[in-house]
């Protein structure tokens, strides 16, 4: 009876242990060098033999490996120069530091699958001794030789030629602004010789002739608004529509049918200017001779030219009176 349990005992342990062993799995692990110098290279290697339908799971990180680096990792399976049904799967990592001292790279776990029975297993801990490329007896250049010159300017000297030439440079911007000043702006025409010389000009490129009633009206409205902005100073020239009518209808001087007609030639050529519209030959003729009719008309009598030259005057007279002070 008692010869009947041990076998049975035996059997149940026997049937317990083979999982584990459903299969043979070999694990090494090793490096390339075990000693190096602070900043070289080397390869740590997991090398697993296992059948070959085997899936084997080697670790896999990025960063680091303890105290090491990981710089590359690569895996591979080789199965060429392996007994039969069975294969290498290799885990190659190369590592590096920038401390010294003597390093242990811990176990890694591996792990094997066939079908249903799986297999884990540790590698042993791999030394690695990391060394100074140095003694520490080594004499610092430093001390061999006197210290090499700067040639630099000192920080000082920089930031004192830079404010000197700042200042420089606002002399002689100061210095040109007095000259042109002196000089004056180049003397306008009074407004209705401008406008006359302007209309002339126009003519000449010959738009209507050709066609362009677009940059047509876009000239002769800027040269009479420019006229009557000129002439009974009001401010007109980059107004709206809408603008327009509200501010020629307080324009002092102007006639009212002028008034009227300013804003209607503005509502006439927005299309032809911005939409690429025509208006008839007949009335194109109409505004080209609008434009002279207006000038002539409210251009300044002798007694307003009169009146003007003798403010001019009295104004450079207290001019030259107040320099001369």
């Amino acid at each position: 009876m008692i010869k009947s349990f041990v076998s049975r005992l035996c059997v149940l342990v026997a049937v317990c242990a083979l999982p584990a062993f459903a299969f043979d799995v070999s694990v090494k692990a090793n490096v390339d060098n075990a000693q190096v110098f602070i900043g070289d290279m080397f390869n740590y290697e997991i090398s697993v033999t296992a059948p070959e339908n085997a899936i084997v799971d080697l670790p896999s990180f990025v960063g680091n490996l303890g105290s090491f680096e990981v710089k590359e990792m690569k895996n591979e399976r080789i199965t060429e120069g392996m007994p039969k049904g069975t294969a290498k799967f290799t885990w190659l990592a190369t590592l590096n530091t920038f401390v010294s001292g003597d390093f242990m790279i811990a176990p890694q776990q591996v792990v094997a699958i066939v079908d249903k029975d799986t297999v884990k297993t540790n590698t042993d801990p791999v030394a690695v001794k990391v060394a100074n490329r140095t003694t520490g007896e080594e004499t610092d250049i430093l001390d061999v030789e006197d210290p090499m010159a700067d040639p630099r300017l000192p920080q000082w000297v920089i930031i004192a030629l830079c404010v000197l030439g700042a200042i420089v440079l606002v002399l002689l911007g100061w210095l040109l602004r007095k000259k042109f000043h002196k000089q004056g702006e180049a003397p306008r025409l009074p407004p209705y010789e401008e406008a006359v010389l302007a209309l002339k000009e126009l003519r000449v490129r010959n738009y209507l002739a050709e066609g362009n009633q677009g940059d047509y009206f876009m000239s002769m409205g800027f040269i009479t608004r420019r006229y009557i902005e000129r002439r009974f100073g009001v401010d007109i020239l980059d107004a709206t529509v809408a603008e327009l009518k509200q501010r020629m209808a307080h324009v002092s001087g102007l006639p009212q049918a002028y008034k009227e007609s300013v804003v209607t030639l503005a509502v006439e050529t927005e299309p032809v200017k911005f939409a690429k519209m025509k208006l008839d030959g007949e009335r194109c003729k109409f505004w080209d001779e609008w434009a002279d009719r207006l000038i002539e008309d409210t251009k300044p009598t002798p007694e307003e030219e009169a009146a003007k030259k003798e403010a001019l005057k009295a104004a450079v007279d207290a001019v030259k009176s107040t320099k001369k002070k």
